[in-house]
């Protein structure tokens, strides 16, 4: 088993390589959740490769690394598998993830991960651009200046 866990603009990446069982697993989770403790990301993209699928996802702990990396309500965790039943079996891990109120989803492929990690990114842009256009309207009506009619209103 080979892994690497990077961070990305905007989300951390981990690569997992070979895995066979349900401990490579966790020490591979165990590692992920160490580097987001550095790198603070609320986007996890989980890309495994070349690996055993795990069906007996539901064994202990495993789903408090997921728990520990999701502390933000807001966290998305994509997990990417290259073959249909790695797919498959992350598609049973995110429903269980899911069950827990955890953001968990399961994709076939790389651009559909990074359209969902970056949609977030997306729509808080755009409510801090509204956030700026209401802040800005306000001040352009407190210091619009005071016509002849103004004037008259407020005696």
């Amino acid at each position: 088993m080979k892994y690497t866990v990077s961070e990305k603009s905007g989300y951390l990446f981990a690569q997992l390589f070979g895995r066979e069982t349900a401990g490579e697993m966790q020490e591979f989770l165990r590692a992920v959740v160490q580097e987001n403790r550095t790198y603070r990301r609320s986007s996890i993209f989980l890309d495994v490769r070349s690996s055993r699928p795990l069906f007996h996802s539901e064994r202990p702990g495993l789903f408090d690394f997921f728990k520990e990396l999701a502390g933000d309500p807001s966290c998305k965790i994509a997990l990417l598998g290259d073959t249909r039943d790695l797919c498959i079996c992350h598609e049973y891990v995110a429903l269980l993830a899911q069950q827990q109120g955890l953001r968990v989803r399961s994709f076939r492929d790389r651009a559909a991960v990074l359209a969902w990690l970056n949609e977030r990114r997306r729509q808080t842009e755009r409510r801090h651009q509204q956030e700026r256009r209401g802040q800005l309207a306000e001040r352009r009506g407190r210091h619009r200046r005071a016509g002849p009619d103004d004037h008259r209103r407020a005696l």
